[in-house]
């Protein structure tokens, strides 16, 4: 299962609820109509930003959800909430350990120490990743920004200091 995730944050003066309602129309929107290959899509606010996940079964629904996304019925609540927006930035990630989790809870990203091989972070990590409802995403092919990985969880969690992490609250909206 892969994860596409854009990150993104309401323009200056813009009604945080007419942006969070604009994201539901959207999604709804998709939902109506899901592309080949789109599993579910939903958006959370991370912080003082928000992360819409995209579920997928490949890479090659990617094509599919972009045209699909700003095309059609969703046009209109597609451009709407696009333009609320400020900035934003995405993620193709890939599930590395445990079932997406779609509820409240939290959002680590981190990174692999350096020198440390895969193999050993993930030993290192399999006290969070065995956990229900805890999934372990990486970033793949370096497509998107730092950091590499992501833990969601529904509780907060602390990870070793020498990974970087940055925890951040998750809701659906």
């Amino acid at each position: 299962m892969l994860a596409y995730v854009f990150s993104h944050r309401p323009a200056e003066g813009v009604d945080i609820s007419k942006y969070e309602e604009s994201l539901r129309d959207f999604h709804a929107a998709l939902a109506l109509a899901a592309p080949s290959g789109l599993m579910s899509s939903r958006t959370f606010r991370t912080g003082d930003s928000f992360s819409d996940w995209y579920m997928v079964e490949s890479s090659a629904a990617l094509d599919v959800l972009n045209m699909s996304a700003v095309s059609g019925a969703r046009t209109a609540v597609h451009d709407a909430a696009a333009r609320m927006a400020a900035g934003g930035v995405g993620k193709l990630f890939k599930l590395h350990a445990g079932e997406y989790f779609s509820g409240s809870g939290f959002e680590v990203r981190f990174a692999k120490p350096a020198g440390m091989t895969y193999v050993d972070l993930y030993t290192r990590l399999q006290r969070w990743t065995t956990v229900p409802e805890v999934s372990l995403w990486r970033r793949m092919m370096v497509l998107g920004p730092p950091p590499e990985f992501s833990l969601v969880t529904p509780s907060q969690v602390a990870l070793p200091a020498d990974m970087h992490p940055e925890v951040l609250r998750r809701e659906p909206i």
